[in-house]
């Protein structure tokens, strides 16, 4: 409920985007997740398991753990690509 009073509708963005990334899985080869949120562990597993490549990019810190340990050579933390992908 925000100050006012008025109720807060959350969001639940993490089932949509495994809804989509099932949905749509005959339509790519590599899914590519920008996220750290531990919650995308399970359907990293089951793409690993379709036979799908992914890369998972977020920053240390921001990662859980067990997103770190499945993406394991899949992932990508930004600060390493900070120059490439900055605006100046």
């Amino acid at each position: 409920m925000q100050a006012d009073g008025t109720p807060t509708q959350k969001a639940n963005l993490d089932i949509e985007i495994v809804l989509d990334i099932f949905n749509t899985i005959d339509l790519y080869d590599m899914a590519i997740l920008v996220s750290g949120d531990g919650d995308f562990e399970r359907p990293l597993q089951l793409l690993r398991v379709r036979g799908k490549r992914f890369l998972v990019l977020s920053t240390q810190g921001f990662v859980a753990r067990e997103l770190r340990e499945v993406a394991g050579m899949h992932y990508i933390d930004f600060q390493d690509i900070r120059e490439s992908v900055e605006r100046e």
